[in-house]
């Protein structure tokens, strides 16, 4: 029997509820400027672990764009159900930066409510082959490195292989905030992290092109951990050289 989408939707505000109804708010949003936030999800290991992830909200007229799922349908539901008790703005669209857990594990949750979703075309095989959620649309302009392309008031770029051979980054031309998703690496990131779906050469022409093409950013966010400025992107290439 196949549920709707109001019914899946509504099974998993219930799971929700009972899941978290003794823990602590695992979802946190926070305002970086007007009309930008940025929302953090968090997952723990079987080692009990905490491992906080990055998205981003950006406000597009009377609608909202997100940037990555939270890390975990159950947490997606949550960031949505945040989202509007927080920004009480319509999410229409969503762009889904590579095909890993952290950033597309939610896909299905968002498209269950109307959510458009986007990735890079490889995403969208890479999640069927590894078993996640697979999203409905590609941007098809994007498959050559070093291409963009707008949506709203976006730029969404492949700059090429990094840290997942599909990753997208996303640019805020009037904000200048480049969100780098996990093709940057966090000021304390001792090393390259998971390079299992990367390619390490050419992740550091990656970081040249973005050190050349958005040297005006003032906010660089990290797929992982805090915030920081155009510091991270020369960071993340001296962590992927180290990892050669």
């Amino acid at each position: 029997m196949k549920l709707s989408a109001a019914l899946v939707f509504s099974i998993l505000l219930c799971l929700q509820s009972l899941s978290f109804a003794q823990a602590e708010q695992s979802i946190q949003i926070r305002n970086l400027t007007e009309g930008v936030w940025l929302h953090t999800s968090t997952y723990t290991y079987p080692n009990a672990v905490k491992f906080p992830s990055n998205g981003l909200i950006v406000q597009d007229g009377k609608e909202l764009i997100l940037i990555d799922t939270a890390w975990g349908e159950l947490q997606t539901v949550e960031l949505l159900k945040a989202i509007e008790s927080q920004i009480n703005l319509p999410v229409t669209t969503a762009i889904v930066t590579h095909a890993h857990g952290d950033r597309a594990a939610g896909i299905d949750v968002l498209e269950s409510v109307g959510i458009k979703v986007t990735s890079h075309p490889l995403t969208q095989r890479i999640t069927k082959e590894h078993g996640l959620p697979v999203p409905n649309n590609v941007f098809t302009n994007l498959a050559t490195p070093r291409s963009t392309t707008r949506v709203g008031k976006l730029e969404v770029i492949f700059p090429g292989p990094a840290h997942a051979m599909d990753n997208l980054l996303v640019w805020l031309p009037d904000e200048k905030i480049l969100f780098g998703g996990c093709a940057i690496r966090a000021i304390s990131a001792t090393s390259a992290g998971n390079t299992a779906h990367g390619d390490i050469e050419s992740w550091i022409e990656v970081m040249e092109f973005l050190r050349n093409q958005y040297k005006s950013a003032t906010t660089v966010i990290p797929g992982h951990g805090e915030v920081g400025g155009i510091e991270l992107i020369d960071h993340t290439a001296h962590l992927a050289e180290a990892s050669r």
